[in-house]
């Protein structure tokens, strides 16, 4: 880079970046023109890019709207002049103010040299008009471009052959995320609507998703479950040759969680457009940047006014906590007093520890089944048990919410027991104590429990 000048007045300031990349210069110079690969890492880091109109043809276009981690827009124009693949892109870009109008404008010119299958970048920009409120933009240029640089390294990496690699940092704990990926109801708000997933091994499942007159029939296995932590599963696409492997892989990284997502066998695809690796890329990008750390940002703002969404059912049992506890974790005594009047109940597993699975089929007078696969979140014994419950009977609605009991001592010998049930919408709320009677049904539980600690 040039030195720099004693004054404020950036005009004819030119500044030079290179970077070498492990990649053939074909894919970065696509990564440069595509705007589908561009919107994912032109910009600092945290940005994205809702608006991304990049014309590469000479007098060609631009138009990109990069907005900031805290939701502010910065919208930049300019047009391309010269195009000479894959080894010159020259072009005019800056910040556009209120009006549509340039702030600054710096003329870039990007050169691609390869250098035994890695490409060397170097970037020329120079500021060919300014003004002076455009400042603070062109003095934080260089380390702007260098983050984009550095998230365009990530680009690449992730389109090179092997497996497709896609990591992301939520501001969410581990068991919300969690949910996020194995709850039917939660996957339809910023995934797919798979009304018959289950997260359990053997579990097959599909959905039909259409893109630019092309359906895509997924048919997929579950292979692997570790509740909280991994889960894997196959996918393929109905009439087509081809299969490969997706595994979701979840680190606690504090109050945050690191998801990584690994799609390995892309390459036994057919070799058509539809099914090439960028498309891959793109929709994994936007499905886990975008979509599901929007779903969670939402849910997490929420948390702290659930009442729309919950159900709170309070008693107070004429028995020490210790004695209550042991109802409750104890499969040999949970199994005579768990669901309301008349059901009984049938355990298959019960691992009362955090990612410990229940699994349980509840029996109806009329001879229902409702099978049951709940995931311990939290327990602390003899205080609280946090579980995700998801269950319901063949055909009807998905019961999926957070359950939380609470076990307070309130005086010698008595115990107040708080079950406090938190859906994902309202909407399901309103719907599971409707269609299953949610409300008197745990008020019941409770009296059958009280029933039993007496005996």
């Amino acid at each position: 880079m040039t030195a720099s000048k004693a004054v404020k007045d950036y005009t004819g300031r030119e500044f030079v970046i290179e970077r070498e990349f492990a990649a053939p210069r074909e894919l970065v110079f696509q990564a440069w023109t595509d705007p589908k690969l561009l919107l994912h890492w032109w910009g600092p880091k945290g940005f994205t890019n809702p608006v991304c109109d990049w014309d590469v043809r000479p007098g060609g276009r631009i138009h990109v709207v990069m907005r900031a981690p805290n939701g502010t827009d910065y919208p930049m124009g300019g047009e391309f002049r010269e195009i000479k693949a894959p080894e010159r892109l020259m072009f005019t870009a800056g910040a556009l103010d209120g009006q549509g109008k340039l702030l600054f404008e710096f003329l870039h010119d990007a050169r691609f040299t390869e250098r035994n299958g890695k490409t060397l970048l170097t970037l020329r920009s120079q500021v060919i008009m300014t003004t002076a409120e455009a400042n603070k933009y062109i003095g934080g240029f260089e380390a702007g471009m260098t983050q984009s640089l550095e998230r365009l390294a990530e680009v690449l990496a992730a389109l090179a052959d092997g497996p497709l690699v896609v990591e992301r940092v939520f501001d969410a704990p581990v068991a919300l995320v969690w949910r996020a990926l194995t709850t039917p109801a939660e996957m339809k708000e910023w995934y797919f609507d798979i009304p018959g997933f289950k997260a359990e091994p053997g579990c097959q499942f599909g959905f039909v998703v259409e893109h630019e007159g092309f359906q895509y029939d997924h048919r997929c296995i579950v292979t692997t479950v570790v509740p909280g932590k991994k889960l894997v599963h196959t996918w393929r696409y109905a009439g087509h040759a081809g299969d490969s492997l997706v595994t979701f892989e979840l680190f606690a990284e504090g109050e945050q969680t690191r998801l990584r997502l690994t799609h390995e066998g892309l390459d036994t695809f057919p070799r058509q457009a539809c099914f090439a690796r960028k498309n891959f890329f793109g929709g994994w990008t936007h499905l886990i940047g975008a979509s599901l750390a929007e779903y969670l940002e939402k849910n997490q703002a929420a948390g702290s006014g659930t009442a729309d969404r919950e159900i709170v059912i309070t008693r107070v049992f004429d028995a020490p906590r210790e004695l209550v506890w042991e109802a409750w974790t104890n499969p040999e005594h949970i199994i005579h007093w768990y669901g309301p009047q008349g059901f009984t109940t049938t355990i298959e597993v019960m691992d009362v520890r955090p990612g410990g699975v229940w699994k349980h089929v509840m029996h109806g007078p009329d001879g229902t089944d409702y099978p049951n696969h709940s995931v311990f979140e939290e327990v602390v014994k003899p205080e609280r048990i946090v579980f995700a419950h998801g269950g319901g009977k063949p055909g009807g609605t998905e019961a999926t919410f957070q359950s939380t009991w609470t076990f307070e001592a309130v005086s010698s010998g008595r115990t107040r027991v708080t079950i406090r049930m938190v859906f994902p919408t309202a909407a399901m709320r309103d719907t599971i104590a409707k269609e299953y009677g949610a409300v008197e049904g745990g008020n019941q539980t409770l009296a059958r429990l009280a029933e039993f600690l007496a005996r």
